[in-house]
């Protein structure tokens, strides 16, 4: 039973949404079989685990019909009939909790109904809540859209055919924003996706459209006439362009003054997501060789924590991958101490299970760029996590740190251990494992060269460094091999 899709959708159920699902169970508008109300009670007492012995099909069926012999079929039908009928709470729940979409809803069986008053009550106090709560409203172009082909379907239905033109015009605008927003956004991730992935896709509909339209005429025209939220529009297609235009610092500049500069004329949820885009876009920039733009990256971050616009939710905790970004780029900018009293500071943000691990890890990577290099192998020696990334960070300083103590032998051994662990493990990309193993395989020239002090050693490591294209920790290898004699 424990198998049994039902099980393993009720599992997922918080203990609230358990005490709302049996009321819901117990509705006769929802529910009638009195069988499936038991056999809800039965296994709400192994909530959330479900792993007794007393959930077995052949139990649960003695509880419910006491005397009788086991009927496999039965136990099947009173299975999928509690499966459906969780599927049911959940979207009800959903909708229960989404006041915009019940509005939306209801004036559309208002009109069905012609219920012409009425109507014209609620898609009032729907259009009001709507201005006053569009940071809440996930789709909100969408759903005003559906508002106006409503309104237009009353109005002919009433034979109010003059006013139809303006509602038709009204949901062509909600359309027409919500369409660009999602199609700009759908670029720019896809251009993030490419550009961290090394991918190319021969078919590409979003970009060939983009292409053929005249996006500075579209928002200019937005914007000559007044439309609402045309700056939102405006900023997506900037920051598309600088995803396209990674070299192009004007666009850059231009995209962000428009950002801050329209700070308060977007949402909170807006002026986050597009903050984040700029994050990537400054990273495509490092990423292409453009090391300077660390300092932009940092006073983002610096801001992003000043003005509490971190993440999007307040009660979410800090994800380690943002944690690991902001104390790295504090670091490459120089802001040692800066990075130091972030690591202390948010700590107790991330989720618990990885949290001491990430903390010895920034440590130890705070130590190397201070040039502590046995400190750093103090704290690497108390990391412990499965995700794969950090043991590939761990492993990265570890080498760098053996190399900068002259421990050539131990840093041999790690060398192959490093080797195996990138060739086993299937979930890294393509381009990731390469920027790794061209690391150590230089690195290892460079231990050979240390160890030989064998003449011209030197030119050919930097020669080999500027020809590789995938290379982690280029910089730092391009000091050591500087340092050659």
């Amino acid at each position: 039973m424990h198998k049994s899709k039902s099980v393993i959708l009720l599992s997922t159920f918080a203990t609230e949404e358990i005490r709302s699902f049996g009321d819901f169970l117990k509705s006769p508008y929802f529910n009638k079989n009195t069988r499936v109300v038991k056999l809800f009670e039965e296994l709400r007492k192994d909530h959330p685990d479900y792993t007794s012995r007393s959930i077995s099909k052949e139990k649960l069926y003695g509880k419910l019909f006491r005397g009788k012999p086991y009927n496999d079929q039965v136990m099947k039908n009173l299975n999928t009939e509690l499966f459906k009928l969780e599927r049911e709470f959940l979207a009800h729940d959903m909708l229960e909790r989404d006041r915009f979409e019940k509005s939306v809803m209801l004036i559309t069986n208002l009109t069905a109904r012609n219920a012409g008053q009425i109507f014209e009550k609620e898609t009032e106090s729907i259009t009001s809540y709507a201005a006053e709560n569009r940071a809440e409203i996930k789709e909100f172009y969408m759903l005003l859209y559906r508002v106006e082909e409503e309104k237009f379907t009353n109005a002919l239905i009433n034979n109010r055919q003059a006013e139809a033109t303006k509602h038709i015009l009204k949901a062509g605008e909600h359309l027409i924003r919500y369409f660009l927003k999602h199609l700009l956004r759908l670029s720019i991730n896809n251009r993030i996706n490419e550009f961290s992935f090394n991918i190319t896709s021969e078919v590409n509909l979003p970009d060939t459209l983009l292409k053929h339209l005249d996006m500075e005429s579209i928002i200019s025209y937005m914007e000559k006439h007044g439309i609402e939220h045309s700056i939102h529009i405006k900023l997506l297609y900037y920051a598309m362009l600088c995803n396209v235009n990674v070299n192009d610092s004007s666009i850059y500049v231009t995209f962000k003054e428009l950002l801050f500069g329209s700070k308060n004329r977007i949402t909170k949820a807006e002026f986050q997501h597009l903050l984040h885009l700029l994050e990537s876009i400054i990273a495509q920039k490092i990423n292409s060789g453009k090391l300077e733009f660390y300092r932009e990256l940092f006073e983002t971050y610096d801001y992003q924590l000043k003005n509490d616009v971190y993440k999007p939710d307040k009660q979410a905790p800090l994800t380690v991958m943002k944690y690991r970004n902001i104390y790295l780029t504090a670091l490459k900018a120089g802001e040692f101490e800066w990075a130091e009293k972030f690591i202390h500071e948010y700590r107790d943000e991330l989720q618990k299970n990885d949290r001491q691990s990430i903390v010895e890890l920034s440590m130890a990577q705070l130590q190397f760029e201070k040039g502590n290099y046995e400190e750093t192998l103090k704290h690497l020696q108390r990391v412990r996590t499965s995700q794969i990334f950090y043991k590939i960070d761990v492993k990265n300083l570890g080498l760098m740190a053996l190399y900068e103590l002259s421990h050539f032998e131990a840093a041999i051994s790690s060398i192959e251990s490093f080797r195996k662990m990138l060739a086993g493990n299937k979930t890294l990309t393509g381009q990731y494992r390469d920027k790794n193993r061209n690391f150590i395989s230089i690195l290892g020239q460079l231990i050979k060269a240390a160890l030989e002090r064998t003449e011209g050693s030197r030119e050919e490591i930097l020669q080999k460094i500027s020809s590789t294209e995938q290379l982690g920790n280029r910089r730092w290898l391009i000091r050591k091999a500087e340092e050659l004699r």
